[in-house]
This record gives C-alpha cells, structure tokens and sequence, in this order.
C-alpha cells in the first residue's frame, strides 16, 4: 500500500477503506515526524506495510526540482498499522530501500548492498549486486528482490530469494527485466512482473525456481498498445512495497493513480479493487 494520494483525483479514485487507511496514517506520521525532526520534515517513501510498515523522511521538501527521482533521506522511522505507534529506526538515513525482516531491518544501499541491522544493533552484508524491490517472507526468515545484471552473460535484471545467511536463489532470469518480486504467506509461491514479452505482465514461480508462467497479458505484445489500451490489460504494480497479500491465492497491489487490484496468483484472474464503502 502507498499512503501518499498524489492527487485529488486519485483519492476519488481510491477504495473508501484505503482513504481511512492512508489519513489515519498521516495522523500519526505527520506529527511524529515533525516532533522528531523538525517542522520541515516530511516522510516520502514507505515500505511495506501493517505493524513493520517503515517511512523514509526528508529533512525538508526541495524547492526546485532535483531531475531525480531519490530524494536525499533524513532518517528511517517505523509505523505499526496496527497500534499506531511512531518510533525512529535510524536517525541517520544512507540507504534507497528498507523493509522489516521479522524482528530486523533489510537496508540497501546505492551500491547494491544489503545489509541487515539486526534487533540488538548489530549489521551484517547479506548479499551484493542486489537492485531492490525487497520483500520479506511471512515467517522473516528471507526475502525475495531483483539483483542487478553482474554479468554481460545474464540478463538486465533477476529475482532472487536471499535468505538471513545471506544465502542468494536465483528464481527466474528472463529476457528483459525481471523485477518487483512478491512471497506468498506459506512461503512457497514468488510472483514477479516481467517484460520478456515486451508488455510488464506477471508471473508465478516457486521458490524451488520452478519454469515461471505468464499470469496475466498473455498474447499481448507492446506493439498492441499503441492504438489504445485493449480491456484484457492488466497493468503492473507500482512497485513491490505496494503489495499486500489477501490471502495465500490473492495479491492486492497499487496499479498508480489511485487504483488497487486484486490478482489471482493460481488463475491469472485479475480485476480492479474498488472496494465500496467498508
């Protein structure tokens, strides 16, 4: 889930539970992070969701545009979207990536690293050459991301599951970008977003790596979408931070501009959320 309606339309657009979601989230983080940091700080990115939802803050909102995407980060905090509890993970924010990993910390930074902060303090390199898209197992004991290309033999990008002794599976590795990895909740199940058939369609794997089949999009091909968005589309994720499970079948996840969907992982069935008014 993101908690950030990047407009007023997209919050019209949104699920009403989702809008509750994303304002009582506000209520608590807003104040928080002022207290902490100051009036002009503002929390930007967040990762993850439920009791080990974590915010990227940023000292201050830039007043011209930067021509980057990253915004140079303050600190980390934790949200429990359970109990509403605000408190500071790391007043010294230096990675692009967070996510909690049951009782610890997954941190990764610009050079592909991850690390993991452990709950008395202590850090320790999991693993390199990772891109990003953490997404820990229901357990913590793992996490799946996509790994960057080490080599002019593999692909632009890969799904892993790395595990918290920093061992590295490789899951799929495909023409193209394989990217934005998700777990299912019995472990068992990795989907991914992949543009191997030129359209970012999602696929279903194991975590034995078993051969990945295509979920949605099947038979479209880029070249289709030029005269318009056919109504069998099915979009991609925004990113993996935004995908929540429902149930060990059905993924939840932010399609952008306020729209959510729900997919199938056995079926390919997918469709938008909107919710109604619960």
């Amino acid at each position: 889930m993101t908690l950030v309606a990047s407009s007023a339309t997209a919050a019209d657009r949104m699920n009403p539970a989702d809008l509750r979601r994303i304002e009582k989230a506000r209520e608590r983080l807003v104040p928080a992070v002022e207290k902490e940091f100051g009036p002009k700080a503002r929390f930007v990115h967040l990762f993850g969701q439920g009791r080990g939802m974590l915010a990227g803050v940023v000292a201050e909102i830039p007043e011209q545009p930067l021509g980057t995407d990253d915004l140079p980060l303050l600190a980390i905090v934790q949200y429990d979207e359970t109990t509403g509890a605000v408190s500071v993970v790391d007043r010294e924010f230096k990675y692009r990536e967070a996510r909690s990993v049951g009782p610890h910390v997954a941190l990764l930074d610009g050079q592909g690293n991850l690390r993991l902060r452990e709950r008395g303090g202590r850090e320790r390199v999991l693993a390199k050459g990772v891109g990003g898209d953490l997404f820990p197992t229901a357990k913590g004991d793992a996490l799946v991301a996509t790994m960057q290309s080490t080599s002019t033999e593999t692909h632009e990008t890969s799904v892993a599951l790395i595990d918290l002794k920093g061992q590295v599976k490789l899951l799929a590795d495909g023409p193209g970008v394989d990217a934005a990895p998700s777990i299912s909740p019995d472990g068992k199940t990795v989907v991914f977003v992949s543009g191997r058939t030129s359209v970012a369609s999602f696929y279903v794997t194991t975590v034995e790596g078993e051969e990945a089949r295509q979920l949605t999009n099947v038979g479209l091909e880029n070249w289709m979408l030029f005269e318009g968005i056919p109504a069998s589309f099915v979009p991609p994720p925004v990113s993996s931070h935004h995908m929540e499970w429902v149930s060990e079948d059905v993924l939840r996840y932010n399609a952008g501009g306020g729209k959510f969907w729900t997919i199938n992982v056995r079926t390919g069935q997918a469709a938008p959320d909107l919710g109604g008014d619960k």
